[in-house]
């Protein structure tokens, strides 16, 4: 196996919202959202302390032990 592919299938744990999960290395906050059914245009997501722009949720990596809030917006009366 290559070293890409082994890095690939490792997992990692991260928190979100206070409770661990474990997902694979190289896992964005885009497809993390994904795999909880959220969509990113309804969030927002902040990642050790600093809000991550919409635009770069695809591109931003989580690493093992971050923190993540995901914030959802609720519309209402």
């Amino acid at each position: 196996m290559s070293e890409k592919a082994q890095e690939a299938s490792e997992a990692i744990t991260i928190i979100a919202n206070g409770q661990p999960h474990t997902i694979e290395a190289g896992c964005s906050i885009a497809h993390f959202l994904a795999t909880l059914h959220i969509r990113p245009e309804y969030v927002v997501a902040q990642l050790d302390g600093a809000i991550v722009p919409r635009n770069v949720l695809d591109k931003t990596l989580l690493m093992e032990g971050q923190r993540l809030e995901i914030v959802t917006m609720v519309g209402g009366g």
